[in-house]
């Protein structure tokens, strides 16, 4: 998943919002959708939010009957993107690839400087995917396995482990390992996830934590080795891998997520219609193929399926936030 990228100063956060602000005119009664629904991505081109909407937007937009077009919002590790879409007007037409960082993580993180309230500026319409990170280890760190990982970390001064950025999921499930297992984790921010793993295959780092799409190549060819899944259960793409949970940490489940969200006050017969839109897109067996190459879950649900999920995930991550001391500055 996409890391927040810093320093975000409130002088720069502000005036790329005061920028991406739009008004609110009144809703039209005409035919919807009346227009092109634009659906805007938080992210730069090229990223994994920005691949998932192009998937996506043609079968939505057979779907709607309307021409679902990607729009790249990006700025303030999605937070720029993501207010302008809580400010849009409420009719539908516009839509946004939301993330775990953004809807989330930002919560707690940015606090009141948060120009948004990720359950009450936004209209769920479905969570679409999600994706565990990973444990990875240097092959000069003797630990083979999980269990030893374990008893060696508790022995080390400090465990180094790098990731792509202060307060993104990896980080922050860097730091529930050290929690739950009792070892020092200490954190080695980088630019970029493939700065850490260069870096940890240099052997200046003992590991990195890292979303399982990019660590998965480097542990099937024994460049690294990799230790643990942070979800639930194991990963398709990385079968043999064990979770946290089966190594002694019963409660660990943490995942980088995306779901579907508009401004809030999208009329309910119009949030369904996009929820159905969805599930369509989702449903195209070329869609489903490319999703499960990056070892993405698919998992479309309801409205309020999402805005439950939400209801827990923004307690437990921003409980790992205050654990883990990160800060925006």
């Amino acid at each position: 998943m996409q890391a927040i990228r810093y320093p975000v100063t409130r002088r720069s956060l502000g005036s790329a919002l005061a920028g991406a602000a739009i008004t609110r005119p009144a809703l039209s009664q005409d035919t919807w959708p009346g227009r092109p629904i634009s659906l805007v991505v938080t992210y730069a081109p090229g990223g994994s939010a920005d691949v998932l909407a192009r998937l996506i937007a043609p079968g939505m937009g057979k779907a709607l009957g309307t021409t679902v077009v990607v729009e790249n919002r990006a700025g303030g590790g999605g937070i720029v993107g993501s207010d302008y879409v809580a400010r849009a007007t409420p009719d539908g037409h516009v839509i946004q690839i939301g993330a775990v960082s953004s809807h989330a993580i930002a919560e707690q993180l940015f606090g009141t400087r948060l120009p948004y309230d990720p359950q009450r500026s936004f209209t769920p319409i479905s969570l679409i995917l999600s994706q565990p990170n990973i444990l990875l280890l240097g092959n000069h760190v003797q630990a083979q396995n999980a269990d030893e990982f374990i008893r060696w970390g508790r022995s080390q001064r400090a465990v180094l482990f790098g990731t792509a950025g202060v307060g993104s999921s990896n980080h922050l499930s860097g730091a529930m390992i050290g929690d739950v297992f009792g070892i020092r984790m200490e954190h080695v921010p980088y630019r970029s996830g493939g700065q850490a793993l260069s870096d940890l295959m240099a052997g200046n780092v003992h590991g990195v934590v890292d979303n399982i799409v990019t660590a998965a190549p480097l542990a099937k060819d024994g460049r690294a080795r990799a230790i643990g899944v942070t979800s639930a259960g194991r990963s398709d793409l990385l079968p043999d891998v064990p979770s946290f949970r089966e190594v002694g940490a019963p409660d660990f489940d943490l995942v980088s997520w995306q779901a579907l969200y508009g401004p809030a006050g999208i009329p309910a017969e119009r949030t369904e219609r996009l929820n159905s839109a969805l599930r369509e897109a989702l449903a195209d067996p070329t869609v489903r193929a490319r999703l499960a190459e990056s070892g993405a879950t698919i998992s479309p649900g309801s409205p309020k399926e999402l805005a439950r999920f939400m209801a827990v995930e923004i307690p437990k991550w921003s409980r790992l936030v205050v654990l883990s001391g990160a800060t925006p500055d």
